[in-house]
C-alpha cells in the first residue's frame, strides 16, 4: 500500500508527499488520532516513499498532486512485509508495553548509515505504550536525530507520552473517516455486502479497524455480554445490585491472555459493543429506519430491550458509555470506570 492508497486524510497525505518530494520532512513526527484510521499505514507509506528503488510515480489526487512510491519494487515489497533492513518497526510485546531494550537497539542502528536504502525509518507503533525508561532513551535521539534517519511515533493517546517527547515531535492529527468512506472500503477491500458495510460503518466512530471488529468472534462475544448486562440493568434498581452486576463488564475469561493493558483493551471492546446497542435502542425507540441499525442481526433482542430503554434512557446511557471509554483512554482505573457506569445506566 502506498500513500495514495490510504483511505481519506487527503490534506495530510498531500502535505507529507510534498515534504518528501522537497526533502523537508521533519526527522521526527508524531502521527496521532483515533485507533484504526490509517496512521500506521501512512507511517509505512512514508518509509516506502523514502526508500523506493523506482523513484516516484504520479499521485492519484489530481495533476497537482505530489509523487508517491511505486509500491511494487523490491524495497517497497520488503517494507510491506516488514523485512527491510532499514525500516524498523517497534510495537508492544506480550506484556502490552514497549521496553527500553527495543528502543536502545533501534537507536544504536541509527548511528550508522542505512544499509540498503536511502533513509533509515523507525516506526514506533502504539507509542503511548513506551515505558518511561524507553521514552527517556529516545529523547536525545529525537533532539539530535542522525541525518539519514526518520522517527515516526504512532499513537491514539499522545497525552500518555512525556511532555519532553511530545515537544520534540511535530504532530500530524488524523481525524476519523466518514461513514460513506468506511462503507466503501469495507465493500471494495473486505468483501462486505452493502447493507452490512453501512451498518458496520455507522457504528465504527470513524475507525475502519473498529468496523472490521463488528464481524469478529471477540466482538460477537462482547456484544452478547453487553446485551446480557443491559437486560440485568433493566430490572436492577438498588445501587448495590447495580455495582455487583457491573462487575461482569470487567471480568476476564478463563484461559484468556491477561495483563493490565490486555484487560483494559477487553473492557474497552465491551464498552464499545455496549455503546452500539444503546445507539440502536435509540433508533428502535424512535421508530427510525432499521437499515441504520449497527446490530441488525439482533433486531429481536433490541425489540425485547426497547421497553426498558426508551429514547431518553438509551441516549443518556450512550453518552455515559462514551465518557467511560474516554476515561479509560486517559488511564482511569477500570474499576472506578465500571462502578461509575453501573450507576449511570
Amino acid at each position: 500500500m502506498t500513500l495514495v492508497d490510504v483511505e481519506g486524510h487527503v490534506p495530510i497525505r498531500r502535505l507529507i508527499a510534498r515534504a518528501v518530494a522537497r526533502d523537508t520532512l521533519p526527522p521526527s513526527l508524531m502521527l496521532t488520532g483515533p485507533d484504526g484510521v490509517g496512521k500506521r499505514r501512512v507511517a509505512v507509506a512514508i518509509a516506502k516513499m523514502l526508500n523506493c528503488e523506482a523513484g516516484t510515480a504520479p499521485g492519484a489526487d489530481g495533476p497537482a498532486a505530489s509523487p508517491d512510491a511505486c509500491g511494487v519494487c523490491a524495497a517497497c515489497d520488503r517494507i510491506a512485509r516488514c523485512v527491510h533492513t532499514d525500516v524498523i518497526i517497534i510495537e508492544p510485546g506480550e506484556t502490552g508495553s514497549i521496553k527500553v531494550d527495543a528502543v536502545r537497539a533501534a537507536v544504536d542502528q541509527t548511528a550508522f548509515r542505512p544499509f540498503e536504502g536511502r533513509r533509515r525509518v523507525v516506526i514506533v507503533d502504539d507509542a503511548d505504550r513506551l515505558v518511561s525508561e524507553a521514552q527517556n532513551a529516545l529523547l536525545k535521539t529525537l533532539e539530535e536525530p542522525p541525518a539519514a534517519s526518520v522517527f515516526l511515533l504512532v499513537t491514539s493517546r499522545p497525552h500518555l507520552l512525556l511532555a519532553t517527547v511530545r515537544s520534540r515531535c511535530p504532530e500530524l492529527r488524523f481525524g476519523g473517516l466518514g461513514t460513506d468512506e468506511i462503507a466503501d472500503l469495507l465493500v471494495t477491500r473486505h468483501q462486505f455486502d452493502a447493507t452490512a458495510a453501512l451498518a458496520a460503518a455507522a457504528s465504527a466512530d470513524g475507525s475502519v479497524a473498529r468496523a472490521l471488529e463488528t464481524g469478529s468472534g471477540d466482538y460477537i462475544e462482547a456484544r452478547q455480554s453487553a446485551a446480557d448486562l443491559l437486560r440485568a440493568f433493566a430490572t436492577a434498581s438498588s445501587p448495590k445490585r447495580r455495582l455487583e452486576t457491573g462487575k461482569e463488564l470487567a471480568s476476564v475469561r478463563r484461559g484468556s491472555r491477561s495483563s493490565a493493558a490486555a484487560d483494559r483493551e477487553t473492557l474497552t471492546g465491551r464498552l464499545r459493543a455496549l455503546g452500539t446497542l444503546l445507539r440502536d435502542l435509540q433508533l428502535v425507540s424512535a421508530r427510525g429506519d432499521r437499515a441504520w441499525l449497527a446490530n441488525g442481526d439482533c433486531e429481536a433482542e433490541l425489540a425485547e430491550l426497547a421497553p426498558a430503554y426508551d429514547t431518553d434512557r438509551a441516549r443518556r446511557g450512550f453518552a455515559s458509555v462514551e465518557r467511560a471509554i474516554s476515561a479509560l483512554s486517559r488511564n482511569a482505573s477500570p474499576k472506578v470506570v465500571v462502578d461509575w457506569l453501573a450507576l449511570q445506566l
